[in-house]
């Protein structure tokens, strides 16, 4: 039986009131894509190490949140959950088809790290109380809002002078992230009192398996490709790896403040413009 956490009476949403979670369905034809569809090999195969762990991540995102829907009552909360479910819905597709393509660039590797992840957080929802499944989903979107942030805001960064139908799709993606970036939070704190734990599962289960899983399975492509068997080559990995990793390790602690919410009006000013930037794609 379902062990239920009671509803807390400030259980609410903090998505602003300007701010719109709209699912949106829009198609993309990734056929005329290589593997490498940012700036460099660093940039592409970082990225297509996280669409490998994004699609089991985000089911388990909305089992967690459709589980626990019965416990809120915030309507606007409640609409905010269903259409995050929508989104994550879509999301999940799309990124199954990316990885369909990864596939046959050979990388045998792809489907036994699949099913490990999928063991792995497994059995880390059946071991796990209440307070802690409820904080599996926010660790997630931590990392998926933080990914989506910075390819936002260091798009040059990551995409150089590059435009396809992959840079679209990721686009999209980070704009419904940023946009939905405050729902499983919201739910967290909503029920557990002890917003403290989420920063807990991030530094003792969640980063490290996020940088394992993501820099190890962009490690394995490079090899895989031989990019890394190029000794000139080991300079601009080593430099991506300290680029980028402020990125994944940030913002823990943030969580330890009993007011913390997730959006701040800088990043209503960077969704907005990104909205701005990519009305083309998502009308």
């Amino acid at each position: 039986m379902k062990k239920r956490i009671p509803q807390m009476e400030t259980a609410h949403s903090s998505t602003p009131d300007d701010i719109a979670i709209l699912p949106r369905r829009p198609e993309f034809d990734f056929s005329g894509v290589g593997k490498y569809w940012l700036k460099d090999p660093f940039t592409s195969q970082f990225m297509n190490a996280v669409s490998i762990v994004v699609p089991h991540s985000e089911r388990t995102v909305i089992d967690i949140v459709r589980k626990y829907a019965d416990n809120i009552s915030d309507p606007k909360l409640l609409r905010d959950m269903d259409a995050l479910i929508r989104q994550e819905g879509r999301h999940t597709l799309m990124h199954l088809r990316c990885n369909d393509l990864l596939k046959k660039c050979g990388y045998p590797a792809i489907r036994p790290f699949e099913r490990f992840h999928q063991f792995f957080v497994g059995i880390l929802r059946r071991i796990s109380p209440p307070a802690w499944e409820l904080a599996m989903p926010a660790a997630f979107e931590h990392f998926t809002s933080a990914i989506s942030r910075d390819f936002i805001v260091n798009h040059t960064f990551w995409t150089g002078d590059q435009s396809n139908a992959a840079i679209d799709f990721t686009n999209w993606h980070a704009l419904e992230e940023l946009e939905h970036q405050a729902v499983c939070f919201d739910v967290f704190a909503a029920l557990e009192r002890r917003t403290w734990l989420l920063t807990l599962s991030l530094f003792f289960i969640w980063m490290p398996a996020m940088l394992v899983s993501v820099y190890g399975m962009q490690f394995y492509f490079l090899l895989k490709d031989g990019i890394l068997l190029k000794r000139k080559n080991w300079g601009s990995y080593l430099k991506f790896i300290f680029q980028s990793l402020p990125m994944l390790t940030r913002g823990a602690l943030k969580y330890v403040d009993k007011g913390f919410r997730p959006w701040n009006p800088k990043d209503v000013q960077i969704y907005q413009a990104q909205k701005r930037k990519i009305q083309h794609v998502i009308s």
